[in-house]
C-alpha cells in the first residue's frame, strides 16, 4: 500500500486467484496436507448419529476409537494426553467456589492447512470493579453445583443443550485442573461454511484462533480472558497440530482488511481481490491488524466524499468518512516471510520512483517498497510494520520567533501494518463485520484507538 493514504482499490482484472499450495516443496508433503483435510472432513465419518452430542441429549456414549487420529497419523497430540475420568473428591473439597469451564475445539479444514479453533463467549466481566461491565472474550463456564451428578455430566448437559442445541458432532476428550478452575475439552467436529458468518457485538458465541488468544489477546478490539491465555501460555501443546509425519504445522496469524461495508459483502461472499499495480508490494493479496484495517474500513482513499452514479452517497463530512465500514476478519499462513525495514534499500522500480515524485511519503518510505513484487521469487510474504515519518522539511514549519508557525504541526505519513501474500489459499476468512462510524472522528486520526463492531 501506499504511506499516508488509503489505497484500498478493487483491481476487477486480477480476480483469477493464485490457487497454489502453501506447502508444495515436495510431492510428500503436499499428499499429507490433502489428506489432513480429509481426516476432518463430516462426510467422511459416516452416522453422525453415533456420535456422542449427535442428537442434543448429551447422555450419547463415548467413542472408543481416538478422534484425533488417522492409524497413526496423530495431528492433535494435545488431546491424547488429557486426563478423562474427574476426581470428584477433589473437587470443592476447600469449600471455596469451584468454575467449569468449556473448551470446545474444531479443526478448521477451510484452508490448505488444518489450523485449530477455540469457541468463546463475548461475555462481561463483572467482578471488575473499575468497570461493572468490562466486555471480554472467555471460555464458556459454569458454577460446579454439588449434587448427584457429577461435573462432567453438569458440563456435558450445558454443551448438549446451551452451547449445541442442534445436531452437532461433539466429543468429550478431557480435562485439565487448576486450582479451582477445571477446563474441560470437546472436539466439535467442523462443518464448512458456505459462506463466512457476519457476526455482530451481540453475538454471544464466537470460534477464535490461537494468534487471537495469545499472541495479540484481543478479538478485534476486545480483550481476551486472562485466565485463557494463561493456559495456553502454560500448556503450549494446545496450540499445535501436527502433520501424519509427526512435522509441526504452521500456526497462521490473525488478520483484517478494511473498505467500505457493501465491498466487505461482496468480498465475504466470493473471496479477496488483488491490490492495484501501484501497492507497495505489488498485485497481490493483503492483510492488516485491526487498527491499520479501520483506516481503510471508515474513510476514503483520498479523504474526499464519494457517491455512486446514482447519486447515492457513501460518505458523510467533507473528509471522506464512510457511512458504513466493513472489515473482514481472517487468517494468513504467512510461510517463509520476507520483512522490510525503514532502513533498508529504497525500492528502485519505475512505479514507485514514478509515483514517489508526487507523493512525498512515498519517497520517504521507499524502503518499505517492491512494487514489481520481487520478495515473490524466494517468499510467500512481505511484512512492513508501523511507521511513522515527518513529509515537511524543518524549515517549511517556521522557527520558534513566530508565533504562528508555533502552533503549525507537521504532516506525518503513517505506514500501516500490512502482510502482503502471493498465494489466496494461504488465507481463510473467518467473518465479517459492520463498523460503527457514526462516533468516529470526521477525519481519519491514527491516534484514535475506540473502534466499534455493531
Amino acid at each position: 500500500m501506499l504511506p499516508g493514504k488509503s489505497t484500498r482499490k478493487i483491481d476487477t482484472d486480477s480476480k483469477k486467484s493464485d490457487k497454489n499450495k502453501i506447502c508444495n516443496n515436495d510431492d510428500e508433503d503436499t499428499n499429507n496436507h490433502r489428506r489432513l483435510s480429509l481426516e476432518y472432513s463430516l462426510d467422511k465419518l459416516g452416522d453422525a448419529g453415533a456420535y456422542e452430542f449427535a442428537n442434543g441429549s448429551g447422555s450419547g456414549s463415548d467413542i472408543e476409537e481416538d478422534d484425533d487420529k488417522d492409524g497413526d497419523c496423530d495431528i492433535y497430540p494435545f488431546a491424547s494426553t488429557l486426563e478423562k475420568d474427574v476426581d470428584e473428591s477433589n473437587i470443592d473439597a476447600d469449600g471455596e467456589e469451584v468454575m467449569l469451564h468449556i473448551c470446545v475445539y474444531q479443526i478448521n479444514t477451510s484452508c490448505e492447512l488444518p489450523f485449530i479453533e477455540y469457541m468463546m463467549n463475548n461475555g462481561y466481566n463483572k467482578k471488575n470493579k473499575k468497570s461493572k461491565q468490562q466486555q471480554q472474550f472467555e471460555f464458556p463456564n459454569i458454577k460446579y453445583a454439588p449434587s448427584k451428578r457429577t461435573a462432567l455430566d453438569q458440563v456435558k448437559t450445558h454443551v448438549s443443550t446451551v452451547l449445541f442445541k442442534d445436531n452437532e458432532v461433539v466429543k468429550y476428550r478431557g480435562h485439565l485442573k487448576k486450582g479451582n478452575d477445571i477446563y474441560f475439552f470437546f472436539h466439535k467436529y467442523f462443518r464448512k461454511l458456505k459462506f463466512p458468518h457476519k457476526l455482530s457485538i451481540s453475538e454471544d458465541l464466537w470460534w477464535t484462533v490461537t494468534s487471537e488468544i495469545v499472541n495479540f489477546k484481543k478479538v478485534l478490539y476486545i480483550d481476551v480472558d486472562k485466565r485463557a491465555t494463561d493456559l495456553f501460555l502454560r500448556n503450549p501443546a494446545i496450540m499445535r497440530l501436527y502433520d501424519c509425519n509427526g512435522k509441526l504445522i504452521e500456526t497462521p496469524v490473525i488478520c483484517y482488511y478494511g473498505d467500505q461495508y457493501q465491498k466487505i459483502t461482496y468480498l465475504a461472499f466470493f473471496g479477496l481481490l488483488k491490490a492495484p499495480l501501484k501497492s507497495s508490494f505489488g498485485p497481490f493479496y493483503v492483510g492488516t491488524n485491526f487498527l491499520s484495517s479501520m483506516k481503510y474500513a471508515c474513510y476514503t482513499n483520498d479523504n474526499k466524499p464519494f457517491e455512486l452514479y446514482d447519486g447515492t452517497a457513501l460518505t458523510t463530512g467533507k473528509y471522506g468518512k464512510y457511512v458504513e465500514g466493513g472489515v473482514l476478519r481472517s487468517v494468513l499462513f504467512v510461510g517463509k516471510m520476507n520483512v522490510f525495514l525503514k532502513s533498508g534499500i529504497p525500492d528502485n522500480s519505475q512505479i514507485s520512483q514514478e509515483v514517489a515524485k508526487t507523493d512525498e511519503s512515498v519517497r520517504k518510505l521507499l524502503a518499505l517498497r517492491d512494487s514489481n513484487g520481487n520478495w515473490t521469487e524466494n517468499y510467500d510474504t512481505a511484512y512492513s510494520g508501523l511507521y511513522f515519518v515527518s513529509i515537511d522539511d524543518d524549515d517549511d514549519v517556521g522557527d520558534d520567533n513566530d508565533n504562528d508557525a508555533k502552533d503549525e504541526k507537521k504532516r506525518i505519513a503513517v505506514n500501516t501494518v500490512e502482510w502482503f501474500f502471493k498465494n489466496y489459499n494461504h488465507s481463510s476468512i473467518l467473518s465479517y463485520h459492520m463498523i460503527e462510524t457514526s462516533s468516529i472522528p470526521e477525519k481519519y486520526d491514527v491516534d484514535y484507538t475506540e473502534y466499534n463492531i455493531k
